[in-house]
């Protein structure tokens, strides 16, 4: 299971807005690589940051945490009490996971990578260049069409609701084009003024997004093997 957002800032999961907001700006302070600290805890930070102070974000999340919660405490029950039939009932669930793989994680999961894949070849094109009319348009039309995609993956991603049995993959699924999605935001901004700090921040969010979707593929192994 990814590391709880809440603990990530030292916070309870009912905590307000407003101790949400107290904990992260401490916690910056403290751990931002200008004053020593490490570059990872500060990243992981700010990714639960991004997540806890967006109210769509925010709740969606909070009804994955519960998802994960209900999936654990469901594994601690007796199935033999509470279904008829055992058997049955597991073949529904490894339906309805193989299903929400097949029609909601495998085209979410290709569109993603048409979005990643392309990007460092795009900032090589554009770094010939940054101020040529004609490479600047190629990398805005580049963002254009992968917000469009990412778009696509939000409206898919919400169409079928995660099994609770491989809640932890929709988490990460849910993460990865979160970062992604952030990424063409930062990106999007450097190409409105240049300025190169949104460009790093885009293109580590893009790493980022990337790793989780390493992650990810190894743990769909595990499911469908």
């Amino acid at each position: 299971m990814t590391k709880n957002l809440y603990e990530e800032l030292g916070l309870r999961e009912n905590a307000s807005q407003s101790e949400i907001k107290s904990s992260y700006r401490r916690l910056v302070k403290k751990h931002h690589p200008d004053a020593g600290g490490k570059k990872d805890r500060f990243l992981a930070i700010q990714d639960a940051w991004e997540t806890l102070n967006d109210p769509f974000k925010k709740e969606q999340y909070d009804k994955t945490l519960f998802s994960l919660k209900q999936s654990s405490n469901l594994r601690n029950e007796n199935w033999e009490e509470k279904f008829n039939s055992k058997k049955y009932n597991s073949t529904i669930k490894d339906n309805e996971v193989k299903n929400w793989i097949k029609n909601i994680y495998n085209p979410t999961n290709r569109l993603i990578s048409q979005i990643i894949k392309p990007l460092s070849k795009e900032i090589k094109e554009l770094s010939a260049d940054p101020y040529d009319e004609e490479l600047m348009d190629n990398f805005c039309c580049y963002i254009n069409t992968s917000q469009k995609k990412i778009e696509k993956v939000d409206k898919l991603y919400k169409s079928i609701s995660v099994p609770n049995s491989i809640s932890t993959l929709g988490l990460d699924l849910y993460h990865c084009f979160s970062q992604v999605k952030d990424a063409l935001s930062e990106l999007d901004k450097y190409t409105q003024g240049y300025v190169d700090d949104y460009l790093f921040d885009g293109k580590e969010m893009m790493k980022e997004a990337k790793r989780i979707q390493s992650k990810m593929a190894y743990d769909k192994k595990s499911i469908i093997s």
